[in-house]
C-alpha cells in the first residue's frame, strides 16, 4: 500500500502517476464561484490555496536548501502577481500559496476561452463561442490519482458553485441545484475532495 511508503517514495510515486501534474497548479482548501448572465456579463471567484506541484514536490524530497527554496518561491509568486486579477498572494511555504482571485468581463463582446490559473496552468475554465454557447468546466486528478496524491500531501478540496440565469443545455454532474431567493438565477454546486470520477462541467445556451 502506498500510504506505508517513505515520504520521499511517495513523492517518486506521484511524479511517475501524475506526469500532467508536473506542470501546473494544484488548488486545495478553496472556494470557488462563476456566475454567468443572459447578457453575457460573467464573473469568476477563487479563495484558497495553490501549490505549484513541481516546486512542493522538490522541496519535500530535500532538493533545495532553504535559501534555494525561498528564491524559488519568490520567482513563483512574482509570476503569479504579474496577474493583476490576483488581489491577494500569500506565500505558505513549499511552493504554496493562499490566494484571491476575481475577474469579469462580457462574452457577448469577448468570447473565448477563459482559464485559471493561466491557459497553461488550468483548473477552472470557462468556454465562451460565438454562437452563445457557453460551458464551465473543471479540470481536476481522477480518483485513480487520488490516493498518491494525498499520500504526497496534494489533495483537491473544496466546493464549486456555478450561478447561472442562462438555459442549461443537459444534465449537469452537480451534487445540489437550487434557486437563489429571487427566483431568477440556478446554484449548482460541486463539493470536490480528490475521489470525483468525473470533473464538473455544465453548459448553457442563450
Amino acid at each position: 500500500m502506498i500510504r506505508r511508503l517513505p515520504r520521499l517514495l511517495a513523492v517518486l510515486v506521484l511524479l511517475a502517476a501524475l506526469p500532467a501534474l508536473s506542470s501546473c497548479y494544484v488548488p486545495d482548501e478553496f472556494r470557488a464561484e462563476v456566475r454567468i448572465a443572459r447578457n453575457g456579463d460573467f464573473s469568476l471567484d477563487y479563495r484558497g490555496l495553490l501549490t505549484w506541484a513541481p516546486l512542493y514536490m522538490d522541496i519535500v524530497a530535500g532538493k533545495y536548501t532553504q535559501a534555494e527554496a525561498q528564491e524559488k518561491i519568490e520567482l513563483i509568486r512574482r509570476d503569479l502577481k504579474r496577474d493583476d486579477q490576483f488581489t491577494s498572494i500569500r506565500s505558505m511555504g513549499r511552493g504554496q500559496f493562499d490566494v484571491v482571485y476575481h475577474r469579469t468581463g462580457n462574452f457577448v463582446t469577448n468570447p473565448g476561452l477563459i482559464s485559471f490559473v493561466r491557459r497553461n496552468a488550468r483548473i477552472l475554465n470557462i468556454d465562451a463561442r460565438t454562437d452563445g454557447s457557453v460551458t464551465v468546466f473543471a479540470e481536476t486528478p481522477n480518483i485513480d490519482n487520488a490516493r498518491p496524491m494525498a499520500d504526497a500531501g496534494l489533495l483537491v478540496r473544496g466546493p464549486l458553485r456555478v450561478i447561472p440565469n442562462k438555459r442549461v443545455v443537459g444534465a449537469p454532474n452537480a451534487n445540489a441545484t437550487y434557486k437563489e431567493p429571487d427566483g431568477e438565477w440556478t446554484v449548482y454546486d460541486w463539493i470536490l475532495d480528490g475521489t470525483a470520477p468525473a470533473y464538473p462541467e455544465i453548459s448553457f445556451r442563450r
